[in-house]
């Protein structure tokens, strides 16, 4: 192989390529509350007596898991407009797209963790005086949210992986910024490597951040 390797240029433009950080991090952090939140409500929908609040929480999650984040990017950012009338920033169009595919994955790992919460724990809180209201707030919602947390981080990461692809519609993160300076001085391999190794840092220290979380309290079922 007759490649040069110059690594120089990450230290001559890597304030610019870590620049980039800065957008992907006010892309995936909403995307994660939102997708968390929502992903939540559909959980709840799902496992609700009422028919038609779980068959549309069926619909929502099977259209928005199995749509490629790609597509439904584009799709948002491209197609909506021309329906609607209403056009979006690439970062609006980002949150969106990131925030409807990860809110049918979250929603899957805390119907999980909601149905593995005993049903003696819904009537432990009935016999004490709970309104069903009371009990999904206090008891139900609380277990299952700690212990989802470890499949919930799964969704999360993979939240902020999914933000690279925003380069279609020219989000400037990191990826975006690595292409424009490999088109400039055709060095793909230090230039995408050093933009992984961002990507890396990034996720790393999201995960332990979320491993501290888990360890703030135990919800262990009786």
């Amino acid at each position: 192989m007759n490649y040069n390797f110059e690594f120089g240029i990450l230290f001559q433009y890597g304030d610019y390529l870590a620049g980039g950080v800065w957008y992907a991090v006010i892309i995936a952090f909403p995307s994660i509350l939102i997708a968390t939140i929502v992903g939540m409500i559909l959980a709840a929908a799902h496992l609700s007596p009422v028919r038609i609040f779980s068959m549309a929480s069926s619909v929502v999650v099977d259209v928005f898991r199995t749509l490629p984040v790609v597509v439904l990017l584009i799709w948002i950012h491209y197609v909506f407009p021309i329906l609607t009338g209403l056009s979006m920033s690439p970062t609006q169009s980002s949150i969106l797209a990131l925030s409807l595919n990860g809110s049918a994955l979250a929603c899957e790992a805390f119907r999980g963790g909601l149905q593995a919460i005993p049903g003696t724990q819904r009537q432990a809180a009935w016999s004490l005086g709970l309104s069903k209201m009371d009990t999904l707030r206090f008891v139900i919602i609380p277990q299952g949210f700690f212990s989802t947390l470890p499949a919930l981080t799964n969704v999360h990461i993979t939240i902020i992986k999914n933000v690279t692809v925003t380069v279609l519609i020219a989000v400037p993160e990191v990826m975006f910024r690595a292409q424009e300076l490999t088109v400039q001085f055709f060095r793909p391999l230090e230039l995408y490597t050093g933009a992984a190794v961002v990507y890396v840092a990034l996720i790393l220290s999201f995960t332990v951040a979320m491993r501290r979380l888990e360890k703030l309290r135990k919800w262990e079922s009786v």
